[in-house]
């Protein structure tokens, strides 16, 4: 048994810009791989310094968007801990929304020296699709993918830097969107699992 720490990255742009704008912002190319806020930031370093389970977590998987690895640096500021980044725990959809496709991996890797990069197998975006979006079963495919490498880790704590749409799916098997008057997931507050091999 594992224990898995589901932790949404922390206010970026996108997410202030919808409150006025709607959910175009998403589709609008000057918004593109975005950034954490300075709340953003703000919220991922108070729970690096109030997590009680922070020094207990062996390992951390990061959604590869440039918000979520500024959420993992800001949170794993203080340790040791290895911060692994992966393409699989990207936001859903995949494709037209530009706030959803990662930057080149040469330029992540020249910024965020910390977190390893090993495990992206592509300098450009190749998930992203720019005529359609992505469908459920391909999320699916993409939980699954990161099932199995979490099957093939030794490590017992793992921490998961994602985004409301993948957590959601992940954990509850339902997508929880703002824009449909849900409530969505609390920014950078761990919500743990249980993992069975």
């Amino acid at each position: 048994m594992k224990s898995l720490f589901l932790i949404r990255h922390g206010i970026a742009q996108h997410n202030i810009l919808f409150q006025n704008i709607g959910k175009k912002i998403f589709y609008d190319p000057r918004y593109y791989d975005t950034r954490l806020t300075p709340q953003g930031h703000e919220q991922s370093l108070l729970l690096g310094s109030t997590w009680d389970k922070l020094h207990t977590i062996d390992l951390v998987l990061c959604s590869s968007l440039y918000r979520s690895l500024e959420t993992a640096e800001n949170i794993f500021l203080n340790t040791n801990t290895n911060i692994l980044a992966l393409d699989c725990l990207k936001e859903f959809p995949q494709g037209l929304q530009t706030c959803n496709k990662r930057s080149p991996k040469s330029e992540l890797i020249q910024r965020f020296h910390r977190i390893n990069f090993s495990h992206i197998n592509t300098e450009n975006d190749e998930l992203w699709n720019d005529h359609k979006e992505e469908s459920i079963d391909s999320l699916n495919q993409r939980i699954q993918e990161l099932n199995d490498f979490i099957k093939g880790r030794k490590e017992n704590n793992i921490a998961i830097i994602s985004h409301n749409s993948f957590i959601g799916q992940y954990k509850n098997n339902k997508i929880n969107l703002i824009e449909n008057g849900d409530k969505e997931l609390l920014h950078c507050s761990p919500y743990e699992v249980q993992f069975k091999l």
